[in-house]
């Protein structure tokens, strides 16, 4: 107990400071979800095994979207913050009932979940034989239980988060992919492919676990001794189920989007999933890391500005995220773009991962990266409307952009399965036009444009709604961000400038040569960006020196607040 009373229980009261651990945290936790798909590839390579787990991920991906994301902070928070700032044992009382709320359905939705997995399957792979799906409706029925301690970490995490307590709620992914990375190397050999899976059940207890501790030690566990009172739909509940229904709709249909995509896929050529998907959590490293990170730290702050009614405060904080988070995606985004094939090498490129596996996943990823600050700023746009307690639009807006993913994936997948100009254009820019085979771009097409679709609808609707609650909107302030864009553009020229100065010394013949290419071009890119914006004197790099000089040049022990000169929360 000591772990939790000295460091989950330690306070962060500043938006950077809380960020800065997130995305340090989303760091390491990225990092081993790429050693966990290096892994993953090594074993089995772009082909059907991959496609199979990653098929059988969808119906309890689906089953998270519910318990995790559509009943977690967004809706739990406000009304969890509500009550703890009037009376600490009823707040103590809505966890109580909400857990015991959520236990009774999500064991119903898991028990039928599991009956109807073979059906599900076949409308999730049709191009898969009959073989093929019953092996993915075993991995999907053994996997059924990690939505459930996913939901029930998903409900401690608002408290958490209500105390600002943000190291658990980031210490709690690298649980999950130590689980899985014990699946593959313990497992596998044993069970063959299902070893997969029992991996996942392992990490999402170990998620589950550690959350479980930190709000045990603030006093918050469900009151064991009181369930028997507590299967009942109080008032507290009723207002989050009702606030989060919008919510949950939502990720029903970006999920929804997603089996799809997959059920797409698995027409396509052997391995055209895995490609899919490799490629997109390699896309979302940087999205995890910085765009998740402040839009989780920012939102219990930008929930208590609107509470309080403080315009000012709300928008200050609200733009300074955004600002954020461009800071640190802009010049990921030209980096990646430019190291695409080095990344995809460096990550995946071992066993039976082959060259051909790397140029189309790398093709893949290339078409994502378009989408990748459009994505970043998605979950901080989402966030600043459910701090204004909307979750309806975002709702319509998500149903719009997921159908236009959809048909444009459709639309992509079938222009693309024929020459034409159009293909000879997309396969030709992604260097793949060798491949027998490049309908997978279509999927990454589709997503992409939906995404950027989406984005655009959220700023337009986020715009009005601030207007409607405040009676005022706040104009974005453009410069910073113009001086942002322009060193990000100014680092992907420094760092391709960098590659083909170093294609003759370091050729791509060896997993030294790629790794060691690409870190230099990626240095050079970053110290070009780094440079540009302090010659140009803006904010962020000073204030990411501050930060950096107070959290790793300090001597001594773990301070007891880590931003003292923040204040305390108001809670």
């Amino acid at each position: 107990m000591e772990f939790t009373k000295r460091y989950l229980s330690t306070g962060v009261y500043s938006v950077n400071a809380a960020a800065l651990l997130l995305g340090a945290a989303g760091l390491f936790s990225r990092l081993l979800g790429i050693f966990r798909d290096r892994l993953l590839a090594s074993e089995f390579g772009a082909g059907r095994e991959l496609d199979l787990y990653y098929t059988a991920f969808q119906v309890p991906d689906f089953m998270v979207a519910l318990f995790i994301l559509g009943a977690g902070s967004a809706a739990i928070l406000p009304i969890f913050q509500e009550y703890l700032l009037r009376d600490k044992e009823e707040a103590r009382r809505l966890i109580s009932e909400l857990t015991s709320f959520f236990i009774g359905g999500a064991v119903l939705v898991a028990l039928a979940a599991f009956v109807l997995a073979p059906f599900l399957i076949r409308l999730i792979a049709p191009g898969f034989s009959e073989e093929e799906k019953s092996t993915t409706g075993l991995l999907t029925r053994i996997m059924l239980v990690s939505p459930i301690f996913f939901g029930l970490s998903g409900i401690f995490s608002s408290v958490v988060q209500s105390f600002q307590r943000f190291l658990a709620y980031a210490v709690a992914p690298l649980l999950y992919n130590i689980g899985i990375i014990v699946g593959i190397v313990v497992f596998v050999p044993i069970l063959g492919i299902k070893g997969l899976a029992f991996g996942v059940i392992l990490g999402s207890l170990m998620h589950f676990g550690i959350m479980f501790l930190t709000v045990k030690e603030f006093g918050f566990a469900p009151i064991l001794d009181q369930w028997r009172h507590r299967f009942r739909v109080s008032a507290g509940v009723k207002r989050i189920i009702k606030l989060s229904f919008p919510r949950v709709l939502s990720l029903s249909f970006s999920q929804i989007t997603s089996m799809v995509l997959i059920a797409l896929g698995s027409t396509l050529a052997v391995g055209s999933i895995a490609v899919f998907q490799l490629a997109q959590n390699l896309y979302f490293l940087p999205i995890g890391i910085f765009g998740v990170s402040y839009s989780v730290a920012v939102f219990p702050r930008l929930s208590r500005f609107y509470l309080a009614r403080d315009a000012e405060s709300f928008f200050s904080e609200f733009f300074l995220g955004i600002r954020s988070v461009l800071f640190w995606i802009l010049p990921s985004v030209t980096l990646f773009l430019v190291l695409r094939a080095h990344i995809v090498r460096v990550a995946l490129g071992a066993g039976e991962f082959s060259w051909e596996d790397t140029r189309l996943t790398a093709a893949v990823l290339g078409v994502f990266i378009f989408s990748m600050f459009a994505h970043s700023l998605i979950s901080f746009l989402i966030k600043g409307f459910y701090a204004l307690e909307n979750t309806r639009v975002p709702l319509f807006i998500n149903i719009g952009a997921s159908a236009v993913s959809i048909i444009l994936a459709l639309i992509f997948t079938k222009i693309l399965s024929t020459p034409s100009a159009f293909t000879n254009f997309i396969t030709v820019s992604a260097r793949v036009s060798d491949m027998p085979d490049p309908r997978g771009l279509g999927l990454a097409l589709g997503f992409s444009c939906g995404t950027l679709i989406n984005f655009f609808l959220l700023c337009w609707g986020l715009k009005r709604l601030a207007s409607e609650r405040f009676g005022e909107y706040k104009k974005f302030p453009p410069a910073s961000v113009l001086k942002i864009i322009f060193s990000a553009l100014l680092a992907g020229g420094a760092t391709y400038l960098a590659r083909v100065s170093f294609a003759e010394t370091l050729p791509l013949i060896s997993f030294g040569m790629v790794l060691a290419q690409g870190a230099i071009a990626g240095i050079a890119g970053l110290a070009v960006y780094f440079g540009a914006l302090f010659l140009m004197k803006e904010e962020g790099v000073y204030t990411l020196w501050g930060v950096l000089c107070r959290r790793l040049l300090s001597v001594g022990a773990l301070p007891e607040q880590w931003d003292g000169d923040a204040g305390k929360p108001d809670t």
